[in-house]
C-alpha cells in the first residue's frame, strides 16, 4: 500500500543543533560526580597560592622532584586505606604494617642477601599478612574494624620494635650495593623518580579497579549498603577480607620502596603516619566516606596536606605549631565541605527541573469527534484478564494470536486466545518493558527503562541488543546510557527504530519531563548486522510511539508533549523530521498500524486550556514544583482514555473514548488483529478487547510487516 502524500509539502519540524540554557549547564554541572571534589581541590588550590607568596623557589624542578620522591611511600598508604574505607571499614595499623614491611625488605636485602625481587616478595607478604589478619578477625569474624586494627596496630609495633633492635645495628653497617635497589631508591626515570611512577601505576590501577573491574563494584556495593549487596549475590564477608589483604599489600609496596630509599630504618617509623593518611584521606573525601572509591580526591588530599605540613616545617615553625595550625585548617576545610556538599543537592534540586515556554498547535480535525460528542464506543469493550496484569503499557499479537504485553514487575506475559484469561509468563526481564515489536524470525523485541534495547527468543531466552549510543556533542553529561528506551519498530531491512523519551528522568519521575517541556528526547537506530546503536535525530519533545509507515518508507513518531506526530523519511533520515499531525487533542503515547492504511493512535492523556496555558508560562510551572506538593502538580487530563483514528495522509477520521469512569483510562497502545482492536494502558491491570465494525477479519500485524507465511 502505498502513502498518499507528498511528504515534501509537509511543514519542516524544527530541532535545536544544541540546547543552551544557564540552569540547565548549572545543573548538569552539580550532578558530575567530580563536583564533590570541589573543595579539596580549593584547598590544594589556596595551599599552593600560599605557598607561593610565602616561599620563593618552593616549585623548583628540583624541589619538585624531592617532593615526589618522598610522597611515595605515604601516597600508596593513604591508596591502601581508601580500598579499605571504600568497604566500609577502617584501618589503624597501616603505619605499624608500613615500618614491618620496610624492616623485612632491609632485613632479606642487608641480612638474608635476597635477590631485590624476593626482598619486593617479602616486603609484599608481610605486608598482605597483617592484612590477612584484619580482614579474617573484621571481615570474616566480624569483630569491630576499630578495634582490630587498633589491637593489630600495638601487636605489629611491638613485634617491629622487637626485630629492629636486634638487627638495626647489623642493617646500618651493612655495605651491600645492588644496582637495581639503587635505582629503585634514588635513580629518575623520564626525570622524576621512580617511586613516583610506582606511586602513579598503582593510583591508575585501584582507579580502573573502582571503575572497570567486578571486584571494585563489589568493594563500593558493600562499602555502600552491605544488606543490599548481600541480597544482591555479592560475599560480603569475602569482599571485605580480600579489601583489607589488598591494602595490606599495597602498605608492603610502600615499606619496600621507603626501605629502597631510606636504605634504613628506626623506632619510629611509621608513627603517626596513620593518622597523617586519615587526615588526608578525610580532606579528600570530606570524611569516612564508605562505598567511594574516588582515587584522584583522596590523592589531591594528600598532596595538601603533605605540602601544607612540608612548606611549614620548612619554615622553621616548631612542630606542635604545625600540628596545630593544620588541625585548624582541616577543622576549617572539611566545614566548607560539608556546608557545600549538604547544600549541593539543595541547589541541584532546585536548578535541575528547568522549564521552558512551549507553545503548542490548537487542536484541530475534531470537528464532532471530541468526547461528548460521539458515544464512548469503548464503554461496550471486553475487558480481559482484570486484575491479574499489572500495567501493560504495551499490547501485541502475533500471527497465531496470541496476546503479549509488558508488566510494571519486569515480565512479559502472554495470553492466549481466543478467551484471553489465563496469563503465562514468557520471560523474565527485568526493569520497566514498555514498547514490543516483532521481527521477521518472531522474535519479541522491547524497549526496557533503564536497559536498552532487548529481544526475547522464541523460548523466552533474553538478549541485550544495546544500552548505549553515541554521547550528545555538546553535552556535559555523559548521556551515552539510554535512559528510558520507549517505543520501537522494525524497518524491513531488520533495521529497529526506537525513543528514548528522555535524558534528564526516569520511568519513575516521567512527568517532570512535562512540566519541562524541553526537548530532552531521541530517535535511535539498532543496526542489526553491526550490533551498534546510532542516535538519528536529537533534541526532540519527548519521543514515544515508533511506527514504520504501510510502505516502508518513512517512520512516524509521537512528540507527546507537543501533541503531534512527526515523519522521517528513512532514505534521508538526516533530513530530520516534517510535521506529519498536530494539533492533536491530548498526549499521542504509540501510533501502530490499522487493516485500512491508516493508523491508530493511543492518547494517554487530554489536553486542557489551563495546562495549554500553563506551558507557556515556565516560571510558574517552576514555582509550582518549588512550592506545591508533588500529588497537587497542574497535568494533562489523564482520565479519559481515548483512540484516535487517521489516514493514510495524517487526516483524523475517527475517534474511540471510554466513559470518563470507565476502566480503560489513559490509554497508551492498542493493536488491531483480524477485526479486534486491544488496547493497554501503562496504568491499567487490564486489557480492553473492541469489535471493530467493518475492519478486515484476516489482517495482523505480522502479516502487514513480513508477509503471510
Amino acid at each position: 500500500m502505498t502513502v498518499r502524500f507528498d511528504f515534501a509539502s509537509l511543514p519542516r519540524h524544527r530541532v535545536p543543533l544544541i540546547v543552551l540554557s544557564p540552569r540547565r549547564i548549572l545543573s548538569d554541572v552539580l550532578s558530575r560526580g567530580w563536583v564533590e571534589s570541589a573543595i579539596p581541590f580549593l584547598a590544594f588550590l589556596c595551599v599552593i597560592t600560599g605557598v607561593l607568596a610565602t616561599a620563593e623557589g618552593y616549585f623548583g624542578a628540583t624541589n619538585l622532584r624531592n617532593l615526589a620522591q618522598y610522597a611515595v611511600d605515604g601516597g600508596l598508604v593513604v591508596l591502601a586505606l581508601l580500598i579499605v574505607v571504600a568497604v566500609g571499614g577502617i584501618d589503624l595499623s597501616v603505619g605499624s604494617n608500613f615500618a614491618m614491611s620496610a624492616f623485612v625488605a632491609l632485613y632479606g636485602f642487608h641480612i638474608l642477601g635476597l635477590p631485590v625481587s624476593l626482598v619486593l616478595a617479602g616486603s609484599l607478604a608481610a605486608g598482605a599478612l597483617v592484612g590477612v589478619v584484619n580482614g579474617t578477625l573484621a571481615g570474616l569474624i566480624g569483630c569491630g574494624a576499630l578495634l582490630t586494627t587498633l589491637a593489630t596496630m600495638i601487636s605489629v609495633r611491638g613485634l617491629f620494635t622487637l626485630a629492629s633492635q636486634a638487627e638495626l645495628v647489623e642493617i646500618s653497617t651493612s655495605a651491600r650495593i645492588d644496582p637495581v635497589w639503587d635505582w629503585i631508591g634514588f635513580e629518575k626515570l623520564l626525570t622524576m623518580p621512580v617511586g613516583f611512577w610506582v606511586l602513579l601505576a598503582v593510583a591508575t590501577c585501584i582507579f580502573f579497579m573502582f571503575r572497570q573491574s567486578r571486584f571494585g563494584w563489589h568493594v563500593l556495593a558493600v562499602g555502600g549498603n552491605r544488606k543490599a549487596a548481600r541480597h544482591g549475590g555479592i560475599q560480603v564477608k569475602l569482599t571485605v577480607f580480600l579489601a583489607y589483604v589488598l591494602g595490606g599489600l599495597i602498605v608492603g609496596l610502600a615499606g619496600f620502596v621507603f626501605a629502597a630509599r631510606q636504605n634504613s630504618i628506626s623506632a619510629d617509623t611509621g608513627i603517626g603516619m596513620e593518622f597523617f593518611v586519615l587526615t588526608a584521606l578525610v580532606v579528600g573525601l570530606g570524611g569516612f566516606v564508605p562505598g567511594r572509591g574516588a582515587v584522584v580526591p583522596v590523592l589531591i588530599g594528600f598532596v595538601t596536606i603533605y605540602i601544607l605540613n612540608n612548606a611549614m616545617i620548612n619554615a622553621g615553625f616548631r612542630g606542635d605549631f604545625v600540628l596545630l595550625c593544620m588541625g585548624a585548617i582541616i577543622v576549617l576545610i572539611l566545614g566548607i565541605d560539608v556546608k557545600f556538599r549538604k547544600n549541593r543537592h539543595r541547589l541541584l534540586a532546585s536548578t535541575y527541573l528547568d522549564p521552558v515556554r512551549v507553545t503548542t498547535a490548537p487542536v484541530k480535525g475534531m470537528d464532532g469527534l471530541m468526547p461528548g460528542q460521539i458515544p464512548a464506543r469503548l464503554a461496550e469493550a471486553e475487558i480481559l484478564a482484570a486484575g491479574k496484569l499489572d500495567g501493560p503499557e504495551d499490547v501485541i499479537l502475533d500471527a497465531d494470536g496470541r496476546l503479549y504485553c509488558s508488566n510494571r514487575d519486569g515480565r512479559i506475559l502472554r495470553l492466549d486466545p481466543p478467551h484471553y484469561r489465563d496469563v503465562h509468563v514468557h520471560a523474565k526481564i527485568g526493569g520497566r518493558p514498555l514498547g514490543l515489536a516483532f521481527d521477521r524470525e518472531g522474535r519479541l523485541l522491547t524497549c526496557v527503562a533503564g536497559m536498552g534495547l532487548l529481544r526475547v527468543d522464541l523460548d523466552g531466552a533474553v538478549e541485550l541488543l544495546g544500552d548505549q549510543t553515541g554521547r550528545s556533542l555538546f553535552s556535559i553529561q555523559d548521556d551515552t546510557t539510554i535512559r528510558m528506551a520507549d517505543d520501537l519498530d522494525v524497518a524491513a531491512d531488520g533495521t529497529v527504530y526506537f525513543t528514548d523519551a528522555t535524558r534528564r528522568y526516569d520511568m519513575e519521575n516521567w512527568g517532570l519531563d512535562l512540566l519541562e517541556g524541553r526537548p530532552n528526547g531521541r530517535l535511535l537506530r539498532f543496526d542489526p548486522r553491526s550490533g551498534r546503536i546510532r542516535t538519528v535525530c536529537d533534541h526532540l519533545v519527548f519521543p514515544n510511539g515508533v511506527c514504520v509507515t504501510h510502505d516502508g518508507k518513512y517512520l512516524l513518531v509521537a512528540s507527546t508533549w507537543t501533541c503531534a506526530i512527526l515523519i522521517f523519511d528513512l532514505a534521508d533520515m538526516k533530513a530530520g523530521p516534517r510535521v506529519f499531525l498536530d494539533g492533536l487533542p491530548g498526549y499521542p503515547d504509540n501510533i501502530n498500524r490499522a487493516s485500512d492504511g491508516g493508523y491508530w493512535i493511543a492518547l494517554a492523556g487530554m489536553r486542557n486550556p489551563v495546562m495549554d496555558r500553563a506551558m507557556r508560562h515556565p516560571g510558574m510551572r517552576r514555582r509550582m514544583a518549588k512550592r506545591v506538593p508533588p500529588t497537587n502538580w497542574l497535568f494533562g487530563n489523564l482520565n479519559i482514555g481515548g483512540v484516535l483514528k487517521v489516514d493514510a495522509e495524517g487526516r483524523i477520521v475517527d475517534a474511540l473514548w471510554d466513559e470518563p469512569d470507565g476502566p480503560l483510562y489513559m490509554i497508551t497502545s492498542m493493536r488491531e488483529h483480524r477485526g479486534w482492536l486491544y488496547l493497554g494502558g501503562v496504568t491499567n491491570d487490564r486489557i480492553g478487547r473492541y469489535r471493530l465494525p467493518g475492519a478486515d477479519p484476516d489482517w495482523t500485524g505480522p502479516a502487514s510487516y513480513w508477509g503471510r507465511s
